[in-house]
């Protein structure tokens, strides 16, 4: 039988940081870390996708954010295909995964996002979780989302364990991953290891 593993995603504006976990929580191990770009490396489409917006007349706004969507899903289907694929080469099966989320969910429509700062954080916060939610599903993975500031208790609360005992566990994975090992990895971890203990086929947040 082959090993089963879960990504997990802790979002930023234009980047992620991706780990791959298998294991349980009193032996954790990460197949892999690192850093995904979320869009093209020509600097075609701004990272602020939605703050250039902004400044722009409306047409012209619409447009770019339509391409910075397109641009941001292409970017996270590859980077999901390739993690895939690589874990399948190794004998390791990934069919679920776990992305970290925004509290706030933008309006639609886009004159209501752009007449708003908090808003155009927000929005641009969604296009990268849209893009990265979109991927996996593309590639029959399940999608398990969570706020930061609770996957650590649901986390702990999955795997029937004390939150502080599941921090410990993953805090002390550095020692034998090394640097870096900071708070986005574990994070990462987190939400890996709740899509890991996840039983249900929808998607849940």
């Amino acid at each position: 039988m082959s090993t089963r593993a879960a990504l997990g995603f802790k979002l930023h504006t234009g980047w992620a940081v991706l780990v791959a976990v298998t294991g349980h929580p009193s032996d954790i191990q990460v197949l892999f870390r690192r850093r995904i770009e979320l869009l093209p490396p020509d600097s075609s489409i701004p990272r602020f996708v939605y703050h250039q917006a902004s400044e722009m007349q409306p047409a012209r706004a619409m447009e770019l954010v339509n391409r910075g969507m397109k641009a941001s899903r292409q970017s996270a289907l590859l980077v999901v295909k390739n993690a895939v694929e690589e874990l399948g080469a190794r004998g390791v099966r990934v069919n679920v995964c776990g992305i970290l989320c925004g509290s706030v969910v933008p309006p639609q429509e886009l004159a209501a996002i752009l007449r708003s700062h908090p808003r155009i954080h927000a929005a641009e916060g969604a296009l990268f979780q849209n893009a990265i939610v979109s991927a996996c599903q593309s590639h029959g993975l399940k999608v398990v989302l969570s706020r930061e500031r609770e996957v650590w208790a649901r986390a702990a609360d999955a795997w029937d364990l004390a939150e502080a005992g599941l921090r410990k566990n993953v805090d002390g994975l550095r020692k034998a991953l090394g640097a870096p090992w900071s708070a986005d990895h574990k994070s990462a971890t987190a939400i890996a290891l709740l899509a890991l203990k996840s039983k249900k086929n929808a998607k849940t947040a």
